[in-house]
């Protein structure tokens, strides 16, 4: 059964009861799923993105025995450590493979030189050996020449082990799938369902077939890690977590070689840094910074991280004259610290937390090399609704033994590594492998057929999933192995399913999110990966027009179409353009034009007032003559408040409304930011607003302008196609050239007029009130700009309307998360009827 018939089968059977429902597809959930499918309980684990795509893939790839933990007094941690990585080194040969560790170290550095030798002297006898004596300058040259000449350089011995991290959890995830588990990834949970006040099941959202499912379960882990706090948010839990963020650089073998892992104290601090061989490269890492950039978007490292951590390098190994041009690839990761307050990251304790609230029992915190013990914590704190549990036993297996490989025609170490990597699925593997796809791609030790594998039987949703997670060849090849493209698509396409169009969209998509995430940075993170894949591209491309209506020229798209006469319109700053990443999707279910409100765009404010009544009469012209009947009016931000107006106020050409994150009065009784207040009242007043706007246009050019606008409204920036932001950047551009001022005049002038119409709060809920058609509420949670509590105090206004609050999006869904925005519209036209079909008036002037 293919990977896409088995996804299916599990959807239509979300619908039973489940025992156990696992949330989050990293180390600890998969572990987790591991250990309650020995117990014979049945689970099921939904990961929002792709397995091991958070910290689980951007580790420091050690499997160690923490002991950088013994400074802190975490000796329960390294004694657990020590046992646990003991462990996965048996179990997992192939995949955990040892590795010799030294800490590089000289008299200079005065008492954290004795700390440091006498600490891995507790280490090495807590491991249960004796330890060995210390590398003298001589011999450390030796066993490693491009370290740096240095007299009384001593290395001090000790044992670690590194690890492929994502591998791990996609073999535990399948021998837990092979023992009677069950898991979905990019499958997101969009609410906790509460029966009698506990925690009884989720609501899921499949970001790959569109569509949703409710599934109840004796007892419910949130093993999401990072994201464990935004799960708890549901049910009003205080934040537990302190993101830090850890970021590598990766070297290839030949420019760095090294024979040993080698610590060493950071020239400018205290810190240690790690060099160390992994698969075919050297990595160094890791710095430990807080960690401010919203969680769903993909962590990066910063130019500072990577200064730092060059500094390190060319300290200690400056006879090879390594430059950042060296550099194959970088990734960062967010870990989730259990927060102490500690002033210094490095000195949060790196121990787990077990919490039940309401039912919901949260994990999270700890190391990857404890997942197994971390997750028989969790389990206990489940025998109480899962009985069945108690007879998992403590210290049982916990990876499978793999069948061997005697007969295949491979080298003794590509044997062991299809074992450890693969586990009981080596053999099928390598009987599925083509003439010459058991030779390793060029510069790694990864097979060929390992990327066949992948493509058949691990469901690979995206080509992220495939190179930088089932296989390792986005970190190891230069450009992400943008040479191999070819050589892949030609090996995996027909094993994906995919289709030309499909696969050329994938290979754009992961390019720019390899150049933007797992390059380095070059200048600031601007460019927008879009997570939408574009696989729904333009159907039909959009026609600009311009009509001539009382008041003045009114430009609009027109992006096609059939159906219902939907008539979109933009927020503050924004054009047409802000519907380009939605439009095409809905133009399926209905007939789809985008207003340029006045001032905004290409309409020009020709000695008319910005205001929302000019704008909604304005409004009224268009669907009268342009549109010719009655219209589905889909609002965002300030288009919403003008959308509302009009539907209050010209029921006749109202069939429906939908405002998306809608500008609005805050609840009643919320006390407003001063310096939020004074910033805004600052930014509003006649010429100091003109002024402040145009002189950061000076200063960052149309497109910094145009990303402050998007950043403040999305959660995630990068989800944003590229083109969206180029066509926006090319028309403010525009404006800017022709009105060196003028650009600003109409945003500030609608600013200014919004405020003070919000500040009727009582003309505000009368054209609530006043609205007769059915009416969608949609609106990000992430919203920065406009509070979700708003249109929740809305949504109690109007009980009637159908209230939609999206998770992980910010101010303008649209744009963030378009296929997520159409398929619930969709679903509310289906539902409310609210469907006028083209009006002849619109036929006739489009023909």
């Amino acid at each position: 059964m293919s990977a896409s018939t088995q996804r299916e089968t599990l959807w239509g059977a979300l619908a039973e009861p489940w025992d156990l429902l696992i949330i989050g597809g990293g180390i600890t959930g998969a572990s987790v799923l591991r250990e309650a499918t020995r117990a014979g309980v049945k689970a099921l684990l939904v990961e929002q993105r792709d397995f091991a795509w958070g910290t689980s893939s951007r580790s420091s790839k050690l499997v160690h025995g923490g002991l950088r933990y013994l400074a802190t007094g975490d000796v329960h941690l390294v004694r657990q450590s020590i046992r646990e990585r003991k462990r996965l080194l048996a179990e997992g040969d192939g995949l955990v493979r040892p590795l010799d560790f030294m800490l590089a170290s000289h008299p200079k550095e005065g008492g954290k030189h004795w700390q440091g030798r006498a600490g891995i002297f507790v280490y090495e006898l807590l491991t249960g050996r004796w330890p060995r004596g210390n590398h003298a300058t001589s011999r450390l040259h030796e066993l490693e020449p491009s370290l740096v000449r240095e007299e009384r350089l001593i290395g001090v011995p000790y044992d670690e082990a590194w690890v492929d991290d994502a591998r791990l959890v996609l073999r535990i995830v399948r021998e837990a799938v092979a023992a009677g588990g069950a898991a979905l990834n990019h499958v997101r949970v969009t609410g906790l369902l509460r029966e009698e006040g506990r925690v009884a099941g989720v609501e899921l959202w499949d970001t790959v077939g569109q569509r949703s499912a409710t599934v109840r379960a004796r007892a419910v882990v949130n093993a999401t890690g990072v994201w464990a706090d935004s799960v708890r948010a549901h049910l009003s839990g205080a934040p537990k977590l302190r993101p830090l963020r850890g970021s590598h650089l990766v070297f290839s073998s030949q420019r760095f070689p090294l024979a040993h892992g080698i610590s060493f104290r950071h020239p400018r601090g205290d810190r240690f840094v790690c060099v160390m061989p992994w698969e075919d490269s050297t990595l160094v890492g890791t710095t430990d910074l807080d960690h401010s950039t919203p969680l769903d978007q993909e962590p990066s490292i910063s130019s500072e991280e990577v200064a730092y951590l060059m500094e390190a390098v060319e300290s200690r190994f400056p006879a090879l004259g390594l430059t950042v041009d060296d550099v194959v690839s970088c990734y960062a990761g967010v870990r989730p610290v259990i927060s102490s307050g500690a002033s210094d990251p490095s000195k949060e304790s790196r121990e787990h937390l077990v919490l039940e609230e309401e039912g919901l029992v949260t994990v999270t915190g700890g190391k990857l090399t404890t997942c197994r013990a971390i997750a028989h914590d969790a389990l206990r704190a489940l025998r109480r609704r899962i009985p069945e549990l108690a007879a998992l036993e403590p210290e049982g297996p916990f990876l499978g033994t793999p069948p061997a490989l005697d007969d295949a025609p491979l080298s003794p170490e590509a044997r062991l590594r299809l074992r450890g990597r693969y586990g009981a699925d080596a053999p099928a593997l390598v009987a599925a492998a083509h003439a010459g796809e058991l030779d390793a791609v060029p510069g790694t030790s990864t097979l060929w057929a390992e990327l066949r594998w992948a493509a058949r039987n691990e469901n690979v949703v995206h080509l992220d999933d495939l190179l930088l997670r089932r296989v390792r060849l986005g970190l190891l090849l230069p450009r992400g192995g943008e040479a191999h493209l070819p050589a892949i698509r030609a090996l995996c396409q027909r094993e994906l399913g995919w289709d030309d169009a499909r696969w050329e969209s994938e290979a754009r998509a992961y390019l720019a999110l390899w150049r933007t995430h797992y390059a380095l940075p070059e200048r600031p993170r601007l460019s927008a990966v879009n997570e939408v894949r574009l696989a729904t591209s333009l159907a039909n491309p959009v026609q600009l027009r311009t009509v001539n209506l009382p008041g003045g020229p009114v430009h609009y798209a027109d992006y096609g179409g059939s159906g219902p006469t939907v008539v979109m319109l933009h927020g503050l700053g924004g054009c047409y353009l802000n519907w380009l990443p939605a439009a095409p999707l809905l133009t399926k279910h209905a007939r789809v034009l985008a207003v340029d409100l006045i001032g905004f765009g290409r309409t020009p404010i020709a000695g008319r007032s910005v205001g929302v009544e000019a704008q909604r009469q304005m409004l009224h012209h268009f669907l009268t003559e342009v549109v010719g009947g009655p219209a589905v009016l889909v609002g965002n931000s300030w288009g919403g408040l003008v959308a509302l107006a009009h539907a209050a106020r010209a029921p006749e050409t109202t069939a429906g409304l939908v405002l998306v994150s809608p500008a609005q009065p805050p609840p009643r009784g919320t006390r407003l930011d001063p310096a939020q207040a004074s910033r805004l009242v600052l930014h509003t007043m006649p010429g100091v607003g003109e002024y402040k706007v145009w002189r950061e246009g000076k200063r960052t050019g149309a497109r910094g302008l145009f990303m402050d606008l998007l950043t403040l409204g999305c959660a995630d920036v990068r989800r944003v196609p590229q083109e969206v932001v180029e066509e926006n950047t090319a028309l403010i551009a525009e404006r800017m050239e022709r009105m060196p001022l003028g650009h600003s005049a109409s945003y500030l002038r609608a600013t200014r007029s919004m405020i003070l119409t919000l500040l009727g709060r009582n003309r505000f809920e009368s054209w609530v009130h006043g609205v007769r058609a059915p009416t969608l509420l949609v609106h990000g949670r992430q919203d920065r700009l406009v509070p979700v509590a708003s249109s929740e105090a809305l949504a109690a206004l109007r009980p009637d309307w159908s209230f939609e609050p999206m998770d992980d999006i910010g101010h303008v869904p649209q744009m963030e998360d378009a296929p997520r925005f159409v398929a619930r519209m969709v679903r509310w036209l289906d539902e409310s009827k609210a469907a006028p079909r083209l009006s002849p008036a619109l036929v006739a002037r489009q023909a």
